[in-house]
């Protein structure tokens, strides 16, 4: 199945996100899911309604779109791929994945490209996630601004982002590399802004105060970036598929004590370079 013929697509904001209607995930071949592999790339984030599938066809899908990627540090329940990562919260629950501006393990020396997010219970109201487009956050740089972001390196350390996420495996070694705090995006040539703050620590060439200070300018620029933001209201078999090499999300943890519960399947994405 390609996004050809009786699929239309309409996109949610001028700079990011796009819903589709009129495909199934889970009947994609390898030139259905190149196309929407392109698709994500050039507008961070797709979402998909009323997708019906198995935990099965959706590692089988993720597969379509690359090699699938093992969250550092977290053990998932039995019966479950290693390559699935369970997004769950309920009234029992201390902290949930994804609150907080993020881009997805971008502590990984290689991390990762495309998530695709299944979510099968929803909370009657709430739950939502925020994307935030990266190439609009460096666009919307000033050119000093951005000459200046352009020659620096930041580190990611994963040391505390998982236990902040409520994974407390005490036996988990989380990684920690140097990344360009300006990559370049391997798919479009598009240039977008990549330091978070759930992982990125520090700025490598700068001083400790000088760092914090431009990393707190940086993290303020996207999350207050409401222009180049699109929010996603789940709905029962929704999917979202995003790249993580132009994106960021915060998924809102406004439903306690409800439950919301979902899967997660996640390609590797190369080194970024800038």
């Amino acid at each position: 199945m390609t996004l050809t013929g009786a699929v239309t697509r309409t996109d949610l904001t001028s700079r990011i996100g796009t819903e589709v209607c009129g495909v199934q995930l889970a009947e994609l071949g390898p030139s259905g899911a190149a196309e929407v592999a392109a698709l994500v790339a050039e507008r961070s984030v797709v979402f998909f309604r009323d997708q019906h599938m198995t935990l099965d066809q959706q590692v089988a899908t993720g597969r379509l779109l690359g090699q699938l990627h093992r969250f550092p540090g977290v053990k998932g329940p039995a019966g479950v791929p290693e390559e699935v990562m369970v997004i769950h919260a309920d009234a029992t629950s201390e902290a949930v994945p994804g609150e907080g501006w993020h881009s997805d393990v971008s502590c990984d020396e290689r991390p990762p490209a495309l998530s695709m997010l299944r979510i099968e219970t929803v909370p009657p109201v709430g739950g939502d996630t925020v994307f935030a487009s990266m190439y609009a956050a460096y666009d919307q740089l000033s050119a000093p601004l951005q000459q200046l972001v352009s020659g620096l390196t930041a580190v990611h350390s994963g040391r505390h982002a998982g236990p902040r996420y409520g994974y407390k495996d005490p036996d988990a070694r989380y990684p920690e590399n140097v990344h360009p705090v300006v990559r370049t995006h391997p798919v479009t040539g598009r240039k977008a802004l990549y330091v978070n703050s759930g992982y990125t620590s520090r700025i490598v060439e700068l001083k400790e105060a000088e760092s914090a200070a431009l990393l707190h300018l940086l993290f303020d620029h996207v999350a207050n970036g409401i222009a180049w933001q699109v929010r996603l209201h789940w709905e029962p078999n929704s999917v979202a598929l995003w790249d993580n090499r132009c994106t960021q999300h915060h998924a809102s943890w406004d439903y306690f004590p409800a439950t919301r519960h979902g899967y997660r399947v996640t390609t590797v994405g190369e080194r970024p370079v800038a």
